[in-house]
């Protein structure tokens, strides 16, 4: 019995390193970030027109197979949670590792756009989800008083990939032309593979959700082998239930469709939903805005690299801002939305100038890197830290369904306006406009919520009148 509890009492315990080998985890998410994003945001300027002119296919064909890679990774967002949850992040990370780079390596055997939207989209997608989330949560069970400063450092890889690997890939596939787009396929392939010691270096600790069950599982083994009376059957029996719960049943908990009657909630999602729309457009089309702009061929792989600099600092500054008592969170994520649409509502307008592209994807990336860094603590203002993960669960499906149509309409309308002297002008003040409104349209948030807090207060004293009502009745019956 004494033994069994020791097991118990070990196995709830929480083991907060805030440093050491938790650095080295810090170093595999970065390296997963700048990895993930790095491919992903290197698609359209990579791979646009070598496909387009090996497939003979239009814009939104093309782009379709760039929208579905971030859409599955986001979307799989909780298919990547139950597994993290069942086996652990050092699996799970390494698992997705093997099916993205698989994906990869399969598209390298054909040359069909249908055959990419499966192995680059679906299967890469999938592989990144499992990639991506283990990345985010190692570092916090690692980290507690570090936390923020550890992530930060985290997340940073994404600016750092999205500005770097862009740029090698655009030069070696498009600017020397050292490789075809094939061969490029493979290279990203390899690069992928690298992720295997990232997710090996994520050494499991015993507040894991995995390491809990392992735990527990040993526990009632030897409880059930042993057969004393003494055992703890309550706790075996909460066990056994949880562990039965079929894998299906718990993605389908992790997407809480009820939050939706939450007005403040569902004007969040909307409002990012519009966002989502356009936020992959800038990276995958702003190679072929700066052709039509009549930009040097060299001078083209700067702007993504701009725009991933930038992101870099956007997080880090804007993140700061949005953890200071005296600033409004809300009002600065607002801004950082408008400005962010702003932004792609003037690209269009940029000439030969390669500045001029720099100085709109600069402007986009810092302020849309500060509302990405921004999104899950306001999420928390709105929803609580209790409701955080189900919250993210349905704010992940709408945003990845939103990723995954924005791209290929924009494609789609360029080749419209292919006559016209400015083919994405339309498509991208379109787009712009609609992450502006997304904006302004959160300044109604307060109003919600001073409303749903009136409206409580309201069912509170009528609660209490009616109370009050009862209990007065039955002091006059007392009294007769």
């Amino acid at each position: 019995m004494e033994e069994n509890d020791k097991k118990k009492k070990s196995s709830k315990e929480t083991i907060v390193p805030d440093g050491g080998w938790g650095w080295m985890v810090v170093l595999a998410s970065f390296l997963i970030h700048f990895i993930m994003d790095g491919i992903t945001y290197s698609m359209g300027q990579t791979f646009l027109e070598p496909m387009r002119t090996k497939l003979a296919l239009d814009r939104a064909s093309i782009s379709t197979i760039f929208s579905i890679l971030p859409a599955v990774t986001l979307g799989a967002g909780p298919i990547a949670t139950v597994l993290t949850n069942m086996y652990g992040c050092r699996v799970v990370a390494m698992a997705g590792t093997c099916i993205a780079a698989f994906g990869f390596f399969l598209s390298r055997l054909w040359a069909n756009v249908w055959y990419y939207y499966i192995t680059i989209g679906i299967i890469g997608g999938l592989g990144f989800a499992l990639m991506y989330l283990p990345a985010i949560v190692s570092v916090g069970f690692y980290f507690e008083k570090k936390r923020t400063f550890a992530m930060g450092i985290a997340v940073c890889g994404s600016g750092v990939g999205a500005s770097i690997l862009p740029y090698i890939m655009n030069e070696i596939v498009n600017v020397k032309t050292w490789i075809n787009y094939e061969n490029a396929l493979l290279i990203e392939c390899c690069i992928i593979i690298i992720s295997l010691l990232c997710g090996y270096l994520m050494r499991p600790l015993p507040q894991e959700p995995s390491e809990q069950r392992r735990l527990e599982r040993k526990i009632r083994k030897e409880g059930q082998q042993k057969s004393t009376p003494e055992m703890d059957v309550k706790e075996v029996d909460i066990i056994e239930k949880s562990s039965n719960k079929s894998f299906f049943r718990q993605i389908i908990e992790q997407i809480d469709l009820s939050l939706l009657k939450n007005p403040v909630f569902t004007l969040f999602v909307i409002s990012n939903f519009f966002t989502s729309l356009g936020f992959n457009v800038i990276y995958n089309f702003a190679d072929d805005l700066a052709n039509d702009a009549k930009v040097a061929i060299h001078h083209r792989s700067y702007i993504v690299m701009s725009i991933g600099l930038s992101s870099i600092f956007g997080r880090i500054i804007i993140g700061f801002f949005g953890d200071q008592k005296y600033v409004n969170r809300l009002v600065l994520f607002i801004v950082a939305l408008i400005i962010s649409g702003v932004a792609t509502m003037i690209a269009p307008l940029c000439g030969a100038s390669v500045f001029q592209h720099i100085g709109y994807g600069s402007a986009f990336g810092f302020f849309s890197g500060g509302y990405v860094t921004l999104t899950a603590i306001v999420l928390v203002d709105i929803v609580g830290i209790n409701k955080l993960s189900d919250a993210f669960g349905v704010f992940l499906l709408f945003v990845g369904i939103a990723t995954a149509i924005g791209t290929p309409i924009v494609g789609g309308m360029r080749d419209a306006f292919a006559n016209f002297a400015r083919p994405f002008l339309w498509p991208y003040f379109i787009f712009g406009t609609c992450t502006v409104i997304s904006g302004i349209v959160l300044f109604a948030i307060p109003l919600l919520q001073r409303k749903k807090l009136n409206d409580n207060q309201v069912e509170m004293d009528y609660d209490t009148t009616t109370t009050k009502g009862d209990l007065s009745y039955e002091e006059q019956q007392q009294n007769v």
